[in-house]
């Protein structure tokens, strides 16, 4: 009986002719059956572990139900297929297992991201149906703009002119001929600059005595001790007479007609700050690539995209549903003077516009956004430079945030919706990040080993990541239609529009700039965490004209480094003229 049990138990390492010359033939055939039966079950295990699935993701609590098919697992899953999912296979059974903890995470995530799909979709529909409603029944605000009271006005041009010496005449020159306004009209260039340079000096003095169209003024002042744009900006208000004044950068040439659609909203709506949006000029620069042959201009389309859909949707969104206020953004911003010179810039912030913007938020100043109002900028020169310019963004808004997330909700004169707007807009974007990456960049990778249905997730997740998806769409859909309506008044250039506003509004541009961004926001907590900002640096903002000399670049405090391509304008022009000007525009 022990010889039995021994070869059945080891038979299966034997060939039958052993027990046949053993003269065991009953035995080893008996055996050499069982074994057969034995290796029979064994294979339809192998082949059934080779078949199953891998086990799921979230492990959750021991299984409340097992049956022999799917199908009947599907038909028997409580409360609909909700909360529960399946695991198993045809030979073990089908299993059907309750929520844990995972899923319950992951569906928390999933509903957070869902409700602000909707919540933006719905906004985004309402501020495009908004806009052509007044198109058709409201009065053109460009003819309205024009019967406006007059006023004058100054703008103010803040410059470090080593690194914009080759633009700055050039910007005087388009405000001064193109740019209207309602009223007597001063441009005043304030710069600084850790050397003296004798020959664009001497011109911007040359500047003053001449005669500009429509008895305009122009000014100059170099400040001596500055060493940041805020300190410039903060000497210039002190010599600023008008009423009004707006900013401007070195590189911005605004539409015609943007200062009279910011003094129009102002008049019309008594504020004390209209902010008009941008759009990039230097659009055929070769910007994307490793080297000249391999480069493309598509750095600056894909950036001029970005801003089409904040300006004219995402910051209308935050003004209209949460603050209830817009912010200050740097350029192209009309102010009342008086109201700009009550604070003063920030010298050590790393972008003293938000900085000023939450400082007079506090304080309940009305500012409004007008995204009509354009004003064309140039692009950072490549992919490293826009790095470094939105690291310092990045930078300025973590700083700026939590410098006064304290006063958010104990100090100022803010009601309760612009409070809990403050505290969505500048802290809760933190926490929106993390859930992000959580609910698309840990949960769409699980979706690719387990599929996004009924039997792997259950109908909760399914349903939440659908609804995601499918909200997800209506601003990319939406922002394409704007797009599509407002290409003639850009022309040719309207028309690309259309395509890159394609790429970047799409799921897929929105996963690629977050990823930009997430990267961004880590470098920036690294740097506050350790200490290591750094002072401001300068753009590069385009390449350098053929032959032309280059200049170093400085941080904010006055420091030479690196050289850096002087900036010129979109034809590759040093120093155009008026005429040059417009054949290059």
């Amino acid at each position: 009986q022990t010889f039995r049990h021994t070869t059945a138990a080891r038979a299966r390492w034997l060939p039958p002719c052993v027990f046949r010359m053993a003269g065991l033939g009953g035995v080893g055939a008996s055996a050499v059956a069982a074994v057969d039966r034995m290796q029979n079950v064994s294979g339809g295990m192998a082949a059934a572990n080779a078949t199953e699935p891998p086990q799921h993701f979230f492990p959750g609590p021991d299984c409340i139900a097992r049956v022999a098919t799917q199908e009947q697992a599907i038909v028997e899953m409580p409360y609909g297929g909700w909360f529960s999912y399946i695991t198993g296979d045809a030979v073990s059974g089908f299993c059907i297992v309750p929520y844990g903890f995972g899923h319950w995470f992951f569906a928390l995530m999933l509903s957070i991201m869902a409700g602000i799909a909707v919540i933006t979709t719905l906004c985004v529909l309402f501020i495009f149906l908004r806009r052509r409603i007044k198109g058709c029944f409201g009065k053109d605000k460009e003819a309205r703009a024009l019967t406006c009271p007059t006023s004058s006005i100054t703008a103010v041009i803040p410059c470090y002119l080593p690194n914009e010496q080759y633009i700055i005449e050039e910007t005087v020159d388009w405000i001064m001929e193109k740019v209207e306004s309602p009223g007597d009209f001063t441009v005043f260039v304030v710069y600084n600059t850790p050397r003296d340079l004798p020959e664009i000096e001497r011109r911007l003095e040359k500047m003053q005595s001449r005669v500009w169209p429509h008895d305009r003024r122009f000014r100059v002042l170099r400040v001596m001790d500055s060493k940041s744009k805020a300190a410039n900006l903060n000497a210039a208000l002190k010599e600023v007479t008008d009423d009004y004044v707006i900013i401007y950068d070195a590189d911005h040439h605004p539409d015609r007609l943007s200062l009279m659609l910011l003094w129009e909203k102002m008049v019309r709506l008594n504020q004390d700050c209209v902010q008009g949006s941008y759009y990039m000029r230097n659009l055929r620069q070769n910007q994307w690539g490793c080297c000249p042959p391999c480069t493309f201009p598509f750095l600056s389309r894909f950036i001029d995209a970005e801003f089409f859909v904040d300006w004219f949707f995402m910051k209308l969104v935050t003004r209209t549903f949460f603050m209830g206020h817009a912010y200050f953004s740097g350029s192209n911003a009309l102010w009342r003077t008086k109201v700009l010179n009550s604070k003063e810039f920030s010298t050590t912030a790393q972008t003293e516009d938000i900085d000023m913007a939450i400082q007079q938020l506090l304080e309940g100043r009305n500012i409004e956004f007008c995204a009509e109002s354009r004003s064309g900028e140039l692009a950072p020169i490549n992919c490293a430079g826009m790095w470094k310019q939105r690291l310092r963004w990045t930078i300025g808004w973590d700083e700026t945030s939590l410098k006064h997330s304290g006063a958010f909700t104990s100090s100022g004169t803010l009601n309760c919706r612009a409070r809990c707007g403050l505290v969505w807009t500048f802290l809760v974007r933190w926490a929106m990040m993390v859930v992000t990456v959580g609910a698309v960049y840990v949960g769409l990778p699980l979706t690719t080993i387990w599929p996004l249905d009924d039997a792997h997730w259950g109908k909760l997740v399914v349903v939440l990541g659908r609804l995601t998806f499918a909200m997800g769409c209506g601003p990319w859909l939406i922002a394409v239609l704007e797009a599509i309506l407002q290409a003639p008044s850009r022309g040719m250039q309207g028309a690309t529009q259309v395509f890159f506003v394609f790429l970047v509004a799409s799921p897929f541009g929105f996963a690629g700039f977050f990823v930009l961004n997430f990267f961004l926001q880590l470098a920036s907590c690294f740097k506050l965490s350790t200490g290591r900002v750094g002072a401001w640096e300068v753009t590069k903002r385009a390449p350098a004209a053929p032959g032309a000399p280059r200049a170093p670049a400085a941080k904010a405090d006055g420091k030479e480094e690196e050289e850096v391509p002087r900036c010129a304008s979109e034809g590759g022009l040093p120093n155009p003229s008026s005429s040059e000007l417009a054949t290059v525009v």
